[in-house]
């Protein structure tokens, strides 16, 4: 079996099923194909793995298990399984190579075992784009952008093979956004031509991903919104159900919630807070409660994010929740449980200067509070509409006032919440109820 006419059979054939939502026979097909290949087919052809380095000639049943547990973690069934394998193909005693390398550890992060992933990356004897790429992934999700930044960046200086190039963009611009330098990630997309529609691409899915979370973090939810969705669909398109390969419905969810869309936004959070628990790693359970409870302004669902973000290995992510829980409490006059979620969010971003900025602004807010904090109903309702991008005379019209009415209640809001007008509120947090 070559990579030509039977292997564009396979593919037709499992798009088919795919399309038919026979997911689990898409599967059979595909991992029957791997296991009976002589070394030729490359897995990453036959089911969604971003990069997928070529895996050289190892044995068959060493590229079977390493292809069963890829299509394990899309799927998003038989997580404890998946590691497993991933396992036995990091110790196998035959000599590693670059494809099945990649494989086992994407499958160890994408079920929360990052400490294992790390590692096997640590004491991996391999160099170059792969090693690096991956370098950079963990420490990525090990909550520690700048390391992460360094390594991708290291890898766009030596040069990457160009299967590996979208991926290595994608990864550096979700760094560098975590890291809060958006200029910087801006510029990377537009030095490497794909600040605009990208061209087909395997792994075009990564890059629709980073570039929503950077326009989310950019205030821009409905430009990130539009990312998110066309991210889903392609991932859609290769059977992919798993949040934790990208959590596209949860940030699809705070996009529309940007966007003003509460509907679009509950439906995602719910459907990504059901996949997120059949999967069971923490990190992707914490992400769907945190979209869930601020759609619904629900401060014990932050609670329980929180606690499952802390069971996972990364640390902004639980940084973030605990930052939108201060900002909801406050927002509804909860002041002394305001400042104690302020107090900890401080005391656990000691090396985050990102989120110790954000800390000291919640600090300063709770110093100026003058015991009238929480936001009235109607303060609400105008602010949740300011924040989606409306205008005060679009207000006034759709709320029936009068636009000196939507001046005066949104000169309250901006004092309350302690934002500089309109880019301030963007970037705050508006609870629902």
């Amino acid at each position: 079996m070559t990579n030509s006419a039977p292997l564009d059979d396979i593919r037709r054939k499992r798009c088919e099923l795919v399309r038919s939502g026979r997911w689990n026979e898409a599967d059979r097909l595909a991992g029957n194909a791997v296991a009976l290949d002589a070394g030729e087919l490359e897995p990453g052809t036959l089911a969604y793995l971003p990069g997928s380095p070529k895996t050289g000639r190892r044995s068959r049943p060493v590229r079977a298990l390493s292809f069963r547990a890829v299509q394990a973690a899309n799927l998003g069934t038989g997580r404890e399984e998946a590691v497993g394998v991933a396992q036995r193909v990091l110790a196998s005693a035959e000599p590693r190579d670059a494809g099945t390398f990649w494989q086992a550890v994407m499958v160890l992060t994408y079920a929360d075992e990052v400490a294992l992933a790390h590692r096997s990356w640590a004491s991996s004897a391999a160099c170059g784009d792969v090693h690096d790429l991956l370098g950079g992934r963990i420490m990525l999700l090990r909550g520690e952008p700048r390391a992460a930044v360094r390594l991708l960046e290291g890898v766009a200086c030596k040069g990457v093979r160009p299967r590996l190039r979208v991926v290595a963009v994608a990864w550096l611009v979700l760094a560098l956004t975590e890291a809060g330098e958006f200029d910087r990630a801006r510029a990377v997309l537009e030095s490497a031509g794909l600040a605009g529609a990208p061209a087909e691409h395997p792994d075009s899915a990564e890059l629709h991903f980073a570039r929503g979370r950077l326009l989310l973090a950019e205030g821009r939810g409905s430009c990130a919104l539009d990312e998110f969705l066309e991210c889903g669909r392609q991932l859609a398109s290769w059977g992919v159900v798993n949040p934790a390969v990208l959590p596209w419905r949860s940030s699809a969810a705070l996009a529309a919630f940007d966007a003003g869309d509460l509907v679009l936004a509950r439906i995602c959070a719910d459907k990504d807070l059901v996949a997120a628990r059949r999967w069971g790693a923490p990190r992707g359970i914490g992400l769907g409660l945190h979209a869930c409870a601020l759609v619904r302004g629900d401060d014990v669902l932050l609670e329980e994010a929180i606690a499952h973000l802390g069971r996972a290995s990364t640390a902004d992510e639980g940084l973030r929740a605990r930052h939108d829980l201060a900002q909801l409490l406050l927002g509804r006059g909860e002041v002394e449980r305001a400042r104690k979620h302020t107090r900890l969010l401080r005391e656990a971003a000691d090396s985050c200067p990102q989120w110790t900025a954000m800390a000291d602004v919640l600090a300063s807010r709770l110093l100026r509070n003058d015991g009238e904090s929480a936001l009235s109903r109607q303060e609400r309702r105008i602010a949740l509409l300011a924040r989606a991008g409306r205008s005060n005379r679009e207000i006034a019209a759709e709320l029936r006032l009068t636009l000196r009415t939507v001046e005066f209640h949104l000169t309250a809001v901006y004092r309350k919440m302690g934002v500089a007008g309109r880019p301030g509120l963007r970037r705050a947090f508006v609870p629902t109820a």
